[in-house]
């Protein structure tokens, strides 16, 4: 079926190349508006850094490097310009108004990417009964970070679900304790909360071994405090394992993005220094090259 069957302000078969690329230049101004409008009212939460997520993943899959939330922007503005081809609007207006719609189509269908709250460093998590720490670093000491419940023909019912029990405890109890120390040259802006509900100061804190992604600054439990031009930031990571690697990733207008790892074992507290450097790049284009695979 050739282009402009519909009935359109032209006659079928008369739509060339030229009219094909005005429409596809429409139809990604529909999509890049959307991907605007979606940024600015989303933030943190935006579609794209979900989407950006699912791209890194499928590279992976591939054994091709991190995708660049850049190359996911430019992958949605081409879907804008083809979908004129299928859709085959018969107007600029039409194909702006197309785009436009099929993004918000597919915002909304992308879930939003929360991240949890920070965790405190050493109470037990909500709902557990205390147990004995000595026992609790002993059994983790011995077993790398696993505590299993033990059971043998002659335990009774009792005690096999008393075990099992203790083992649920135990592993809910086990976190790796992270203090991270964020050093802002120049001293830390004044309206550090304010800054905060903007997104204009954003962190991440990521347990690779869970797959667990924390936001640095929405505390559930865990302690931020400042001090001079450093900020600390005090947390227990839920574990799994006897050691696992953890990134970080903070973002701070004026500032280059700073996202590191590094290792951390239960049982050794770790404080981890962040120097956050200043930068004349502004924070949207600094993310452009970043990969936001978590």
């Amino acid at each position: 079926m050739p282009y402009g069957t519909k009935q359109g302000l032209k006659a079928p078969g008369q739509y060339g190349i030229i009219d094909f690329i005005g429409l596809g230049f429409a139809g990604s101004a529909g999509i890049i508006s959307a991907l605007i409008a979606d940024y600015q009212q989303q933030g943190e939460v935006s579609a794209i850094f979900t989407l950006n997520q699912w791209a890194v993943a499928a590279s992976s899959m591939f054994g091709l490097g991190d995708v660049p939330l850049y190359a996911v922007i430019l992958g949605l503005i081409g879907i804008g310009a083809g979908s004129v081809l299928y859709f085959q609007p018969i107007t600029r207006q039409g194909a702006f108004a197309q785009g436009f719609g099929l993004l918000a189509v597919l915002m909304t269908l992308v879930p939003a990417d929360l991240a949890g709250g920070l965790e405190p460093m050493n109470d037990q998590l909500p709902g557990l009964e205390p147990i004995s720490t000595n026992r609790v670093e002993s059994n983790l000491s011995n077993q790398g970070g696993i505590i299993p419940a033990t059971y043998s023909p002659t335990s009774s019912t009792a005690q096999f679900a008393e075990a099992q029990v203790y083992d649920a405890q135990a592993r809910s109890a086990a976190r790796y304790e992270v203090t991270i120390v964020v050093n802002f040259p120049g001293g830390i802006p004044q309206d550090f909360s304010r800054l905060v509900r903007r997104g204009t100061i954003r962190g991440r804190l990521h347990n690779e071994d869970t797959n667990q992604t924390f936001n640095l600054f929405r505390s559930a439990g865990g302690t931020i405090t400042r001090q001079g031009d450093k900020l600390y930031i005090r947390a227990g990571v839920p574990a799994r394992s006897q050691s696992a690697t953890l990134w970080v990733r903070i973002e701070c207008a004026g500032k280059k993005i700073e996202q590191q790892s590094a290792i951390v074992t239960l049982g050794q507290p770790m404080t981890w220094d962040v120097e956050m450097q200043s930068s004349s790049v502004p924070l949207p284009l600094q993310r452009l090259r970043l990969s936001y695979w978590f």
